[in-house]
């Protein structure tokens, strides 16, 4: 088994709470596309076809800081650089206000002419809406960082918690402000900035917590360190700024060609595919902060463990999604409170049904390269897909078929992407020599040098495990003195994590890993209880002989440190 149980339990955490939490992101204009299509009809939903530009170029910066940042902050505590990790969150931190604050002054500055830009010429009602939300840019930029870095550093349940309380408070307060009080469209906008609040708030708990790696450095503020850590996220963020172009050129189409109707069907097909890619999009935000992590900690098979998982996720859900779009597109569409045009909207998600297999490939791969530093590949994927072909494609398919033509758009485009990942993978494959379509550039770890093995918690495979550590440093040629502290380790630690950190009655896996790199010998070993730290419970008086080994191994390590680590406890000792 190895170390695959503790992949499968961190990416069964990380991404049931990403997809949560991606669910939770669209659910709060998904709630005010519902809302203000029955409140208000068409141009309700109009408005917020147009302001749906605006709020790309938020989530562009949001995930640009917050996803370069994220990935930055896993690789750090991976490799046990609690200074990088939080030089890195403050970077994220300072950078994102900044940028709020400047796109604020600009968006209030220039309103009317952005409203203009976005479609939304003749739209009285859009000032109402878009005026409070561009005041209010940072907030709207700092939620999804705070959000992404919190579930960097092991902390996914209280990411989803606030996406999920700001949602909750965005539909209860848009009820309250539009129906109770008569707050027509500037309601709905008030309610959706009190949520992010609330969502911001959430996450602030995450800084009070005992492991908390996300703390306030002395740091660069340079507009190079912005650049670099804003590149670190941005092949995955330009699919906003792309989107948010792609939109633009849609709304103009559909305005001229069918008005405020085709405005308002195109945001219900919107709203409907922010659904289906919530799930990819959690899938992709859950193996992120895995591989990161992994890869800091030079551990290429559970690089790929994370992987195998993250395509067989994605091919389960994605059928269940196309098979729900397919079966259930006119329930759908009535949520909007569509009438007429119903017919329409019914052919329209179904005909996007076919694009979610498709996409959800592309936008796993895009993900994963830009976790592994194929900044310039996974940016072309969102490049191709989200602005050149579906761009093309929506010219040329609106004029012919109407709304079902952005739909149409939107399968071609997903399509030829996909066939375009394949086929460049492979050709990158080959020319580099990688072992497999990832192109992960493993660590040079001689497998000789390496001894691996997972322990249940029967106290009894100890021996074993000692039996096989003996045969390894023999194997090895590693002094005597140095096996006696190998042993002493491994006995000591895993005694007592097996006996007072597997304390629940559950069934429970240490993984122990030994590495001789650069003439030190590398011990790690890895749990899935509760946090429990032995060094700190060994600090306790010597004469407690629960804790003497573990004292002896403090005393004698060159370096010892504890990291609670995804959803696991981490023990790296160096002797």
């Amino acid at each position: 088994m190895n170390n695959q149980h503790f992949v499968n339990k961190a990416f069964r955490v990380f991404v049931i709470n990403s997809i949560l939490s991606s669910a939770g992101i669209v659910m709060g204009t998904f709630v005010d596309a519902v809302i203000l299509g029955n409140a208000f009809g068409e141009s309700g939903l109009s408005v917020l076809a147009v302001s749906m530009p605006v709020y790309m170029i938020f989530n562009l910066f949001g995930f640009a800081f917050g996803m370069g940042g994220s990935l930055k902050v896993s690789e750090s505590i991976g490799a046990e650089d609690k200074n990088g990790a939080g030089t890195y969150f403050t970077q994220a931190m300072v950078f994102s206000v900044v940028t709020g604050v400047f796109i604020a002054a600009l968006g209030t500055l220039f309103l009317p002419e952005i409203i203009n830009l976005t479609g939304g010429s003749g739209l009285d009602a859009a000032s109402d809406y878009l005026g409070p939300i561009m005041l209010t840019a940072p907030v709207f930029i700092l939620a999804p960082v705070l959000s992404l870095l919190i579930r960097s550093d092991a902390d996914p349940f209280l990411s989803t918690l606030g996406i999920s309380a700001s949602v909750v408070i965005n539909l209860v307060l848009d009820l309250v402000f539009i129906f109770g009080l008569n707050m027509g469209i500037f309601g709905a906008a008030l309610a959706m900035i009190i949520g992010q609040l609330s969502a911001i708030m959430v996450y602030a708990l995450h800084f009070f917590k005992k492991n908390n790696h996300l703390k306030l450095k002395p740091s660069s503020f340079s507009p190079r360190a912005a650049y670099r850590l804003f590149r670190g996220g941005f092949g995955i963020a330009s699919s906003y700024v792309y989107l948010s172009i792609t939109l633009i050129v849609i709304n103009s189409v559909l305005s001229a060609k069918i008005g405020a109707a085709g405005l308002a069907a195109y945001n219900i097909l919107f709203n409907v595919s922010l659904f289906a890619y919530a799930l990819f999009d959690g899938i992709s935000l859950a193996l992120s902060p895995l591989v990161a992590t992994f890869s800091g900690e030079k551990d290429t098979e559970s690089v790929y463990s994370t992987m195998r998982l993250s395509l067989k996720t994605s091919v389960v859900l994605g059928t269940l999604c196309t098979l729900i779009l397919l079966l259930f597109a006119a329930p759908i569409a009535s949520l909007f409170g569509v009438t007429e045009d119903l017919p329409l909207m019914v052919q329209t998600i179904r005909i996007f049904a076919i694009a979610v297999m498709p996409s959800c490939f592309n936008c796993i791969m895009a993900h994963f390269y830009q976790t592994i530093e194929w900044s310039f590949f996974a940016g072309f994927i969102y490049f191709l897909r989200g602005f050149v072909l579906v761009i093309a494609f929506s010219l040329w398919f609106i004029p012919v078929f109407g709304v079902s033509g952005t739909a149409l758009a939107i399968v071609a485009a997903e399509s030829l992407t996909m066939v375009f990942v394949l086929i460049t993978a492979m050709v990158l494959k080959k020319k580099g020599g990688y072992r497999n379509l990832l192109l992960f550039k493993e660590p040079v770890i001689l497998k000789d040098s390496l001894y691996e093995t997972t322990l249940s918690s029967d106290i009894k495979e100890l021996e074993r495990c000692v039996e096989e550590v003996e045969a390894f440093c023999e194997r090895m040629n590693i002094d005597t003195r140095n096996v006696y502290f190998i042993n002493l380790t491994i006995e000591e630690l895993a005694a007592n994590i097996i006996n007072f950190g597997f304390n629940d009655g559950k069934a429970h896996y240490i993984n122990i890993k030994i590495v001789l790199f650069d003439g030190d010998i590398y011990i790690r070993l890895r749990d899935d209880s509760t946090s429990y730290n032995p060094f700190e419970a060994s600090e306790k008086p010597d004469e407690d002989l629960d804790y003497l080994g573990v004292s002896i191994v403090r005393k004698k390590a060159k370096a010892f440190a504890y990291n609670r680590t995804l959803v696991y406890n981490n023990l790296l000792i160096i002797l």
